[in-house]
């Protein structure tokens, strides 16, 4: 059994993933493998292209900026206070529309994307203000 914590703002592991920020608050070894929560910074412009998590939900909740967002034939014009989610299995991805960067948090389950993210070891890109 494992007890409760607390990561207060700037706290977590951060890392660099396909050109944004990512602070892991919390990742599957934390949660039993049942949800990772991960705030990520994306800088203007960042297109991520189509791509599947098998077996995996995705749920963005925008914090600020806006985002352009496509799952499978749906598309989306988000921004701050908006929720996005994204069924597991389903084509999906999005492109930073604002004029700055967008902040979300990302929420996920069962908890896979966060043990990626820390595999591949990115240093976080300079100026996301992490």
């Amino acid at each position: 059994m494992t007890s409760g914590f607390v990561l207060g703002p700037g706290e977590g592991s951060a890392y660099g993933f396909h050109g944004s920020g990512a602070v892991i608050k919390a990742s599957g070894e934390d949660t039993f493998g049942q949800l990772g929560v991960i705030e990520s910074v994306y800088p203007a412009g960042l297109s991520v292209h189509e791509h599947v998590h098998a077996g995996e939900d995705e749920m963005f909740y925008l914090l600020g900026g806006e985002m352009e967002v496509f799952c499978g034939v749906d598309r989306w014009t988000v921004g701050a206070g908006s929720f996005v989610f994204v069924p597991r299995d389903r084509p999906h991805g999005f492109t930073v529309s604002g004029a700055g960067p967008a902040r979300a948090r990302v929420i996920t389950g069962p908890s896979r994307l966060a043990a990626q993210i820390a595999e591949r070891g990115e240093p976080v890109p300079p100026g996301l203000g992490l």
